[in-house]
């Protein structure tokens, strides 16, 4: 595994995909290169204002990096100003044009079924890179967000063993439920039949312009997982009234933080 130093901009970003955005912290960039993957992977940082080695951190992994650093980099930067959430490190994942690799987790007409190697990648490259680098909190307590593809592969990952699974918390926005014929119903269901608890907290969102398939398949989900009682697990989910499948994400990614920091 090595790692391409890129830059730092100090304290204050100014950039969007949608929109003026005002990022106060600290923002790091660098490439890194998985042995796993076979690629390399441009990894966005955003460090919270005042940032300090002496003091532990969340640490925040968003999908999309590419496309969605900025946006989500200024909500942690907003709600850690106000007090709303502590301390928290943003990383986000470059890389965005193998998304249908890295995202999916079965090979399908839209996907090539990579979704257990990217894991891999964060497990056993990305986090002790990073931990190397910055003061981030080491259990197993990190947060993951993803949209549309990120978001099945948020879903896939909350269904993964939870004895070595770096996240508790997941924020999934505009899943991609239809893929490969509802697989994730599959992952989910395997996961009820080898466990009887999931001790993590989940905001699940959606946008109400979705199509009918989407927003059925999001019900079902619910649904399905708050049926099965697990002890310790925390879950809202939420229709964004009068949003599509793009406008809703950034909404989702606020309620979202909201949500998982509150419980």
């Amino acid at each position: 595994m090595k790692y391409i130093y890129l830059l730092l901009l100090p304290l204050l970003l100014s950039c969007s995909n949608d929109e003026s955005l005002d990022i106060i912290g600290a923002t790091e960039e660098f490439i890194l290169e998985s042995s796993i993957i076979n690629d390399s992977y441009p990894i966005y940082v955003y460090l919270p204002e005042n940032y300090s080695n002496d003091s532990s951190n969340k640490l925040i992994i968003g999908l999309d990096g590419d496309t969605r650093f900025n946006a989500i980099a200024n909500i942690i930067s907003d709600k850690t100003r106000n007090g709303s959430m502590p301390p928290s490190i943003l990383i986000s994942i470059g890389n965005n044009e193998n998304r249908n690799r890295d995202y999916t987790p079965t090979s399908y007409e839209h996907g090539t079924g990579g979704a257990n190697n990217f894991y891999q990648f964060i497990k056993e490259e990305l986090i002790p890179e990073l931990e190397s680098r910055y003061n981030v909190d080491s259990s197993n307590n990190k947060t993951l967000i993803g949209h549309s593809f990120g978001g099945l592969f948020t879903q896939y990952i909350m269904a993964q063993n939870r004895q070595d699974n770096p996240f508790d918390k997941f924020i999934a926005s505009g899943t991609s439920y239809w893929y490969d014929s509802g697989i994730i119903f599959e992952y989910e269901q395997d996961y009820a039949n080898e466990n009887i608890d999931l001790d993590v907290t989940f905001y699940n969102g959606m946008g109400t312009l979705e199509g009918g398939v989407m927003l059925a398949s999001f019900e079902e989900m619910n649904e399905r997982i708050d049926n099965r009682n697990y002890q310790n697990f925390k879950h809202k989910n939420e229709l964004i009234e009068k949003s599509g499948h793009a406008g809703s994400a950034n909404t989702i990614f606020k309620k979202g933080l909201d949500y998982v920091f509150s419980n």
